[in-house]
């Protein structure tokens, strides 16, 4: 009797030691599935699920066998205690069941969650599961294929509409041989059906081969036709692509097309091209810039060189600019205008000359001349006040009126400047807050950059951008009006 008393102590005492390693290796398991699940560490968390896998697997293998072994014979004197040992047995069963229901319950919601409304990693790969496509990139030389050999590729697996949007801008980077090392935009359009379709596309070089296809994301889809791609199309067709780059002498070059887009007054890099190929520098600009442009330039070099922005346009004879009338006072000498120069006339101009330099930054004084350029003379030896930075522009209404803009953080952000007596002295001008708001709700006011005020309609208008590090719809603008020459300003819309 002792004997079996003996190996019903043992036996409860090792079923509820292995019982209890069973429970701890299942709850590691589960823990590292979640995490698996939630942050995709897989290198750290396999290596244990494999071993937590190794042990269920020899741990169902002896419950088999001894399920299958015959059960020893119990001598009859000794079936009450071995009875209650069973009942013993039997709540530590129960017990036991309860823990392995509770983890599988509490880690398995825990996994839910990461499978939806992109929470884990799981929804990331799920989602990447149904939406994501990529494509070998064959027509990869942009002097050979152009633009249309991306799209080629893609409709080979991807069907699209004809008809697309882009939603913030389509950048791209080729190399000195015409090879596309990199691209990404976002498009939309509306399929055979009628309903609204999206296409997250991206390439690069250095990371794969293919072209990567995201479907069915979010798009603030409104159809606005400044935003068409097919005018990228069209004008890559007919661009001197091989000989614009080839005056740099790089190794990789870039191209940017944002749609139709506004460049006020300024001619700085404005080429006009029809549908044939034909150009026309924009020497003058006695109208707002406004056209759908296709912008080559060499990255992170764009001050180096000055990028060539291509304005697509029906007839370079509605391209031309105007001679200019005597009344606004402008003249051919508008083609030395640039970000630190301005001419009102033929003899009278006005320029910002660098009196000292720091980290990148400069301090300015203002001269003028009123002999075309022979003579110059100082107007103001600090017309922005201490404060350092790189010019950004400059521009006179008349004799009196003038703007000064300074940039700041790699021209990330700038400050405009008036003046009302012929730049002896200048003020900031303070623009209202356009705040916009985030995906997440979150608001913020990007337009930190404004251009130089120009006339219309009896007022003047100025256009804010946001800046070297704005990223918002695209790189828009806030539009500004002011009705008492520049002193106040009323925001109008985003253009």
């Amino acid at each position: 009797m002792g004997k079996y008393k003996q190996i019903t102590k043992r036996g409860l005492i090792l079923s509820m030691v292995t019982c209890s390693i069973f429970i701890l290796v299942y709850w590691i398991s589960f823990y590292e599935l979640y995490t698996l699940c939630k942050f995709g560490r897989i290198k750290n968390n396999i290596t244990v699920l494999l071993g937590c896998m190794a042990f269920f697997l020899v741990w169902f293998t002896i419950l088999i066998i001894r399920i299958v072994k015959k059960p020893e014979v119990v001598p009859e004197q000794s079936v009450d205690r071995y009875e209650s040992y069973s009942r013993y047995k039997t709540v530590w069963s129960c017990v036991v069941a309860i823990i392995i229901v509770l983890i599988t319950c509490f880690y398995g919601v825990k996994i839910y969650h990461s499978a939806i409304n992109y929470n884990g990693k799981l929804s990331w790969y799920l989602s990447d599961l149904k939406n994501k496509k990529t494509v070998k990139f064959e027509l990869n030389n942009i002097y050979e294929s152009g633009i249309e050999g991306i799209f080629t590729d893609i409709n080979k697996k991807v069907h699209m509409p004809e008809k697309l949007y882009v939603a913030n801008n389509f950048s791209l980077n080729f190399d000195s041989n015409g090879k596309i090392t990199a691209f990404d935009t976002y498009l939309y359009g509306k399929n055979d059906k009628g309903k609204l379709e999206s296409y997250l596309i991206s390439y690069n070089s250095k990371k794969s081969g293919n072209i990567t296809v995201y479907l069915k994301g979010y798009v603030n889809a409104n159809y606005n036709d400044d935003k068409l791609l097919e005018p990228l199309i069209k004008t890559m067709k007919v661009i001197p692509l091989k000989k614009t780059v080839m005056n740099w002498n790089e190794e990789q070059y870039g191209i940017l097309y944002s749609g139709k887009r506004s460049f006020g007054y300024n001619t700085n890099g404005i080429i006009y091209i029809d549908s044939k190929g034909n150009t026309n520098s924009a020497v003058n600009a006695h109208s707002e810039i406004v056209g759908y442009t296709v912008s080559v330039f060499v990255p992170g070099k764009e001050s180096k060189y000055t990028p060539v922005r291509y304005n697509l346009t029906d007839s370079l004879n509605n391209a031309k600019t105007s001679e200019p009338s005597k009344d606004n006072k402008k003249s051919s000498n508008q083609s030395n205008n640039a970000a630190d120069q301005f001419y009102l006339s033929k003899q009278v101009g006005y320029r910002l000359e660098v009196t000292a330099a720091a980290a990148g930054s400069r301090s300015y004084s203002l001269a003028g001349t009123t002999d075309g350029g022979q003579t110059w003379k100082t107007i103001n030896e600090d017309p922005f006040s201490g404060s350092l930075g790189s010019a950004a522009g400059i521009t006179f209404l008349n004799n009196k009126l003038g703007f000064l803009c300074l940039s700041y953080s790699g021209g990330s952000k700038g400050q405009l400047y008036r003046t009302e007596d012929g730049g002896g002295s200048y003020k900031k001008v303070n623009f209202p807050e356009t705040k916009v708001t985030l995906n997440d709700g979150k608001t913020y006011n990007p337009f930190d950059l404004p251009g130089m005020p120009y006339e219309k309609d009896g007022s003047l208008n100025v256009l804010v951008g946001q800046g070297s590090d704005g990223d918002y719809n695209g790189g828009c603008k806030a539009l500004y009006q002011s009705k008492d020459n520049g002193v106040t300003w009323q925001y109008l819309k985003i253009s």
